[in-house]
């Protein structure tokens, strides 16, 4: 247990460097671009991530899933991940440049030059990520956590000197992308040669049908997790203006930074439960009570000065997407609290019901979009989404209370072990500070 105290102290801290520098990032993005060109900025990166998502079919996730098994060996686990990696890029760059030439109304919201910039973005975006989690699949974490601040960090500086510098306007954002993504995946793939001995072996036709197996089984369940998140914008970019989708894109951006705290346990907590018969049940209720605790103030806080932060962050022009950061806070702590429960299925080899949870709650979603939107635009949106989150959500916990035979009271009744486990994760946390501060004389 001490080891993953040890190893949540590093990712956590890390997570929150990367959360204050990636709020320079959003800032620059907003000051420089403006509302309508943080829109055209949004349409363009969700074209990318649109066409990923289908492609993709789940595989980055399955290649972490076997590595951390040890099904599969690391050298193994990278050539499947890029085998299927290669195909479905392949696959979605070229349904995009297809989609591009059709007349589709939320093309002409950014440049041609952004969206074939931003197709790039494809393989890039998936390999640094797929590395960047096989890091934490090998339980390198102090590692992992130094790949992503380091990332972090050079996007910042990209943004600053593309958009400040060279003034390259939406289209230097998207090539921020691009060229961080070169930079990750590099390193990351350096580190894994280097302290994990990664050698070049050739993809097996039965390691890329379990890679297919698994990813297919989580497909349905990734595919509606991140349209239930960015539903409501693709919505938008067929007839909102520029303007709306950016401020809409920006307020779940902002909303949605809380799901570092259940992300960063997740990196911590999958390889246990991964190597564990069972699932390690009673870790996965406990790691979520405590993303409750961390979660449910910080959202708070995050509603009740929503006004002064953005108005400082990204400036009064985007003061409209206040209402909607505070109905989203509700949703996203919901959503939070469940995330560890996703995490456990995924890594007991039941992907699929993952995947049930948040195809339920698109259809909820979309149902919701339909009646809500016309009424009340983009706080329609925003509702839709919670209510959708917490429908999702409450399914995860009734399946999961039947599979690991926890009572649903048990799951959220607060234990001393929790508050202990909490004060050791601060002490830790706040030790490796102290000790990394420079000393004076």
């Amino acid at each position: 247990m001490a080891s993953g105290f040890r190893d949540f102290a590093i990712t956590f801290g890390s997570r929150i460097m990367i959360l204050l520098v990636g709020l320079g990032s959003q800032s620059c993005l907003a000051r420089l671009l403006g509302p309508p060109g943080r829109g055209s900025y949004a349409v363009a990166m969700l074209f990318a991530t649109v066409l990923s998502l289908i492609f993709i079919f789940g595989t980055d996730v399955a290649g972490r899933y076997f590595v951390s098994s040890q099904r599969f060996t690391l050298s193994e686990g990278v050539s499947n991940v890029v085998a299927c990696g290669l195909m479905g890029c392949a696959t979605a760059v070229g349904a995009g440049l297809i989609l591009m030439q059709m007349p589709l109304d939320f093309l002409s919201k950014a440049s041609p030059l952004c969206f074939y910039l931003a197709l790039a973005t494809i393989p890039l975006s998936l390999f640094s990520s797929s590395f960047l989690a096989l890091l934490a699949a090998l339980r390198e974490f102090g590692w992992y956590a130094l790949m992503g601040l380091g990332s972090a960090i050079a996007s910042l500086i990209l943004n600053l000197l593309f958009l400040w510098v060279l003034r390259w306007d939406v289209q230097g954002a998207v090539l921020v992308i691009l060229v961080n993504g070169v930079l990750t995946f590099g390193g990351a793939l350096a580190i894994l040669r280097w302290k994990h001995g990664l050698t070049l072996v050739w993809p097996t036709f039965k390691g890329i049908s379990e890679m297919y197996r698994y990813g297919i089984r989580y497909y349905a369940g990734k595919l509606s997790n991140n349209a239930n998140f960015q539903i409501g914008t693709i919505i938008l970019t067929f007839f909102a203006t520029r303007e709306e989708i950016g401020m809409f894109a920006l307020g779940v951006g902002m909303a949605g930074q809380i799901m570092m705290v259940p992300d960063t346990l997740g990196d911590v907590v999958m390889p246990r439960v991964a190597g564990d018969a069972r699932g390690r049940p009673e870790l996965v209720t406990q790691v979520n009570r405590m993303v409750s605790l961390v979660s449910g103030p910080a959202l708070l806080v995050l509603a009740v000065f929503a006004v002064p932060i953005v108005a400082v962050l990204f400036s009064p022009a985007f003061l409209p997407m206040v209402p909607i950061i505070r109905i989203l806070a509700v949703g996203f702590f919901l959503r939070s609290a469940c995330k560890m429960i996703e995490y456990y299925f995924l890594m007991t080899n039941h992907p699929g019901i993952s995947s049930t949870s948040t195809a339920v709650g698109v259809a909820v979603n979309l149902v919701l979009l339909w009646l809500l939107m016309p009424a009340i635009g983009l706080l329609g949106a925003a509702v839709a989404m919670t209510v959708s989150y917490a429908v999702g959500s409450a399914l995860l916990v009734v399946v999961f209370s039947r599979y690991s035979g926890t009572g649903l009271v048990a799951m959220w009744r607060y234990q001393r072990s929790d508050w202990t486990a909490m004060r050791e994760v601060v002490n830790r946390f706040r030790y490796r500070l102290q000790a990394q501060a420079p000393r004076k004389g």
